[in-house]
């Protein structure tokens, strides 16, 4: 008897990892996000890869540092002008058919910068031309293609699809850039281009064999009409708004670390283009886990908690990555960083989709895009510019102070509506989930 309770107790932890496991994957159980999920996998990867290749590109063409500034604002320009207004669009167009729409584009796009730099006539100026409407395309792509996951697997497993698909976009961040470093070493940056617009494919064939059933029915209303709705909405809604300050401190200075991350291999640790890489790849890796940790969330209970904590853990990491210069160790703290990144984000972009409205996800979710992809880059401006006088570990080190600041005060509301919740209902189960 008392070997059977011993067993007992010693499967008990298996089992809960193996429910663990089978919650975080449980997306991947509808066939139709398992094609897409695939198909996407392959096509980010090319994207990384052209990413690259293009800043390679870029930089060997010019040897200029302003006009590698110049390509990410081409290339993120139009997300910060236009995104609320692709929200608009995602809400009121069959979803599976604008990212038909636009991945078909995408490939134009890469199969064009492809023939043009094979046969030698590119010039700096294509180049920007195409990052730009690269960017306009993925503008409109991104807030149709995330909130065409709840198409594919229902709100109930909507939270394990967004954390996978994000999982899904790290993976091929750790994968592409090195395959394209070695493409281009070999046979140059056309190479990459073909790969990317060849990965397209890849999704266009798994769009075209799913059947989504749309969770939202089309807006009849105007477009101003719908973009003041949204507008509205997240910032009358305490939650959602609390979960978009939260992203946009992040984006403007959590992530301004990624553009001094050379500064850092070369001059502060002295490792070289190696050491360059061992960091990418410690970032990547941890991002990896913190999507996977993400996405074995079984309700939004508990988001907000999830949001100040891991924007709390990544102002610590960005302070020990200001002080600290031992290789190994910072590698370390990049994967902290990576999984705290991952955490705050996945959670949010989950709780954002499966809270709003379903007439209003897109908008929800394209407000999230436009803090996230319109922010970064004046985030990493500003970061240069202080570190060209206070130096990069100090510019690192303060603005993690921030998102300290910023997951304080997170988490001081967060308390609030927890207390509030606990009063009204006499339960602290939810902390800042699906209460109203």
């Amino acid at each position: 008897m008392q070997q059977s309770i011993a067993i007992c107790y010693r499967c008990r932890p298996m089992t809960a990892l193996s429910h663990r496991l089978q919650h975080t994957f449980r997306a991947l159980q509808h066939r139709d996000f398992r094609t897409f999920f695939f198909g996407q996998w392959v096509s980010v990867t090319g994207t990384w890869m052209q990413t690259t290749a293009l800043a390679w590109l870029v930089y060997r063409l010019t040897h200029s540092p302003l006009t590698l500034g110049v390509l990410a604002a081409a290339r993120f320009g139009p997300s910060l002008v236009a995104a609320p207004l692709a929200g608009v669009i995602a809400d009121r167009f069959p979803r599976r058919t604008l990212v038909l729409m636009t991945q078909s584009l995408s490939l134009a796009q890469a199969t064009l910068l492809s023939v043009l730099t094979l046969t030698g006539t590119v010039r700096v100026w294509h180049l920007l031309v195409l990052a730009f409407l690269g960017g306009a395309v993925d503008t409109l792509d991104m807030p149709a293609r995330q909130t065409l996951q709840v198409d594919l697997v229902g709100i109930e497993d909507l939270q394990s699809a967004v954390s996978l698909n994000s999982s899904a976009f790290n993976a091929g961040r750790m994968v592409g850039p090195a395959l394209a470093g070695l493409l281009v070493a070999a046979y140059g940056e056309a190479v990459c281009f073909a790969f990317n617009a060849a990965s397209y494919l890849a999704v266009l064939i798994a769009l075209m064999t799913i059947r989504p059933v749309p969770a939202v029915a089309v807006s009849t209303g105007s477009w101003r009409a719908d973009l003041v709705e949204g507008w509205r909405y997240a910032w009358r809604t305490p939650r959602v708004r609390l979960v978009l300050f939260a992203v946009a401190i992040t984006s403007c200075f959590g992530l301004s670390y990624t553009a001094l991350m050379p500064v850092f291999a070369g001059d502060v640790l002295h490792a070289g283009p190696r050491g360059f890489g061992v960091l990418l790849a410690a970032g990547g890796c941890g991002a990896m886990v913190g999507a996977l940790l993400a996405a074995s969330r079984r309700s939004n209970a508990g988001a907000g908690v999830l949001v100040a904590t891991g924007q709390g853990a990544l102002g610590l990491g960005l302070v020990a990555l200001g002080t600290i210069r031992n290789l190994a160790v910072v590698a370390a703290v990049m994967m902290l960083i990576g999984i705290s990144v991952a955490m705050q984000l996945s959670t949010s972009n989950g709780f954002l989709q499966t809270s709003a409205p379903p007439r209003m996800r897109g908008r929800a979710v394209a407000l999230y895009l436009w803090l996230f992809a319109g922010l970064a880059p004046i985030g990493a401006l500003l970061a240069g510019a202080v570190a060209e006088r206070a130096g990069a570990p100090a510019t690192v080190a303060g603005a993690g102070a921030v998102c300290v600041v910023s997951a304080l005060v997170v988490g001081r509301e967060v308390s609030a509506r927890w207390r509030g919740s606990q009063q009204i209902n006499g339960s602290s189960t939810e902390a800042f989930g699906d209460e109203g």
